[in-house]
């Protein structure tokens, strides 16, 4: 067996490889799971709008409720 054999054999070599996949594999299912975020983000963006205008519009009709019964306005 060769240096370069003993080398590439050797088990801090093969533990600093596993170390550096499991590295490798966490990016990437962080990155896997960041875009499929986004992407659900995206699909839904128009009901997720409709949804904010909705409570939006229910919101001021409760204030604008509010404010002509405490100056007693109708």
């Amino acid at each position: 067996m060769s240096i370069l054999e003993n080398i590439q054999n050797s088990t801090a070599v093969c533990n600093y490889r596993q170390g550096y996949l499991v590295w490798l594999g966490a990016h990437k299912a962080a990155f896997e799971l960041a875009q499929g975020g986004f992407e659900k983000l995206v699909n839904s963006r128009e009901e997720l709008v409709e949804e904010l205008v909705q409570k939006g519009a229910a919101m001021e009709e409760t204030v604008q409720s509010n404010v002509n019964s405490f100056f007693g306005r109708s």
